[in-house]
C-alpha cells in the first residue's frame, strides 16, 4: 500500500520527547514549549508564536486575539475544512462564504469584496494545499473595509507569495501541526503575530484567563487549548529539518508534474502566481470525459493499493452548519467549490514517496474511465 500520507519522523524526536519524559516535564510547561515557539517564530521572521492543542484552536484563538465579537461577521472560503466555520461560531460571529478561484482553489479579493458590510470585522485567508492566496489585493481591501485578516496555513507551512512565507502577511497567521503537515506535532498548532496586544491576548485566552495577580480570580472566559510539552519536543525536532522537508515536498511535486504532463485523465493542480508552492497534498481533478467520478475513481486507485483522499466538501453544503448561514448564503451558487468535490482527490504525498511510487500512481491514473 502506498498510503496517502505519513509522518516522517526519525530518532532526533524520539531523543528530544525521551528526555522530556525522562524530565518529567510532560505537560504543558518546559523548555521545549519555549524553543518550539522562539525557532518557529524566529523561522518566520514574526515577533510572537503561541504554541496550542490543534489547529482548529488555532483558528478559534487567532479570531479572539483580534477582536472578533458576537455578531461580527467573518468572511471565509466556503472550499474549505469545518475547522473555520467552527471557529467563527464559537466566538459568536457569522460565516459568510465565498467560492474559490477556478485555478488557484483559493479565496479571493473579489470574491470577499462582495460579502464585506459594514458587520465584517475579519477575512480568514486559507491558502489551499500548499498554493499561496493572493494575498494583496486580499490586504488592500481588508485595509480599505478596516478588516483583520487571518491566514489559515494549516496546507502551507513553507509555501511563499512574492518571497514572503505564508502566515507572515495578515494581523495574524494560524497553523495545524497535525501529523499530515509539513511538520508535525502529532496532535498540535499556533499562530504568529507581531502585534504584542495580539499574543498576549491569545496567551491568556489558551490558559483560562488565570488572573495576573490572584491567579484563580479569572479575567476572562478563556479555555485550555495549550500545547504539551512532549509535543513540542517533536517539534522542536522537526523544525530541525523543515527546510529539507519542503525542498523535498517539490521535488515531489515536480515528479508528478512532470509524470502527468503527457496524462489525459487527471489535471494536477496548477501553480498560480508568483509564488513557491511546497505542495501540502498532490491533489488532481477529474477531467471532463472521464465518466468516473471521485469517489469511484479513489475505489478503483485503492484497489490497486493507492491511498487517496477527496477534497473538502463546501461550507454550503454541511447539514449541521446550514442554520448558522445567512439566507444569502444558504441560497448562493459555489460552483467550483462544487466541481473540486466532486471531480478531486488527492493522491499519496508523503515526503518518504519514491520516484518509483510516484510513477505507480500515475500510471493508475492513466487507467481511468
Amino acid at each position: 500500500m502506498i498510503p496517502v500520507s505519513e509522518p516522517h519522523l526519525a530518532e532526533r524526536e524520539l531523543e528530544l520527547v525521551s528526555e522530556a519524559v525522562s524530565t518529567g516535564w510532560i505537560s504543558s510547561a518546559g523548555k521545549f514549549i519555549n524553543a518550539f515557539q522562539d525557532r518557529f517564530a524566529d523561522y518566520h521572521g514574526v515577533g510572537h508564536c503561541v504554541a496550542l492543542s490543534n489547529g482548529t484552536a488555532a483558528l478559534e484563538v487567532a479570531l479572539h486575539a483580534v477582536g472578533v465579537k458576537p455578531g461580527d461577521e467573518v468572511i471565509i472560503p466556503s472550499f474549505t475544512i469545518m475547522s473555520l466555520a467552527l471557529a467563527v461560531l464559537r466566538t459568536g460571529a457569522v460565516p459568510r462564504l465565498a467560492d474559490a478561484h477556478p485555478d488557484s482553489w483559493n479565496i479571493t479579493a473579489e470574491g470577499a469584496a462582495k460579502l464585506a458590510n459594514d458587520k465584517t470585522a475579519a477575512i480568514i485567508v486559507v491558502h489551499g494545499f500548499g498554493q499561496p492566496a493572493d494575498m494583496d489585493p486580499i490586504l488592500e481591501l481588508a485595509q480599505a473595509h478596516g478588516l483583520k485578516v487571518i491566514e489559515d496555513t494549516a496546507q502551507a507551512i513553507g509555501s511563499r507569495y512574492k518571497g514572503r512565507l505564508c502566515g507572515t502577511m495578515g494581523d495574524v497567521g494560524s497553523f495545524s501541526l497535525y501529523a499530515n503537515k509539513l511538520i508535525t506535532t502529532g496532535e498540535g498548532g499556533c499562530i504568529l503575530t507581531d502585534n504584542d496586544d495580539y499574543a498576549a491576548r491569545a496567551r491568556r485566552y489558551i490558559n483560562l484567563y488565570f488572573g495576573l495577580t490572584e491567579r484563580f480570580a479569572h479575567e476572562g472566559l478563556g479555555y485550555n487549548f495549550r500545547m504539551t510539552n512532549m509535543q513540542a519536543a517533536i517539534g522542536t525536532a522537526q523544525l530541525e529539518q523543515i527546510e529539507h522537508m519542503a525542498a523535498r515536498k517539490r521535488e515531489i511535486g515536480g515528479w508528478y508534474a512532470e509524470a502527468l504532463a503527457d496524462c489525459d485523465t487527471v489535471d494536477f493542480q496548477k501553480t498560480v502566481g508568483d509564488v513557491d508552492h511546497v505542495y501540502w497534498m498532490y491533489c488532481v481533478v477529474l477531467r471532463d470525459h472521464i465518466q468516473m467520478d471521485a469517489m469511484a475513481a479513489m475505489k478503483h486507485l485503492g484497489d490497486q493499493g493507492i491511498g487517496t483522499r477527496n477534497l473538502f466538501k463546501g461550507l454550503h453544503a454541511q447539514d449541521p452548519l446550514l442554520p448558522h448561514l445567512v439566507q444569502a448564503d444558504r441560497e448562493a451558487a459555489f460552483p467550483v467549490a462544487e466541481h473540486l468535490y466532486a471531480r478531486g482527490f488527492y493522491v499519496p504525498s508523503a515526503v518518504t514517496l519514491t520516484r518509483e511510487d510516484v510513477q505507480t500512481v500515475v500510471n493508475a491514473l492513466k487507467e481511468l474511465r
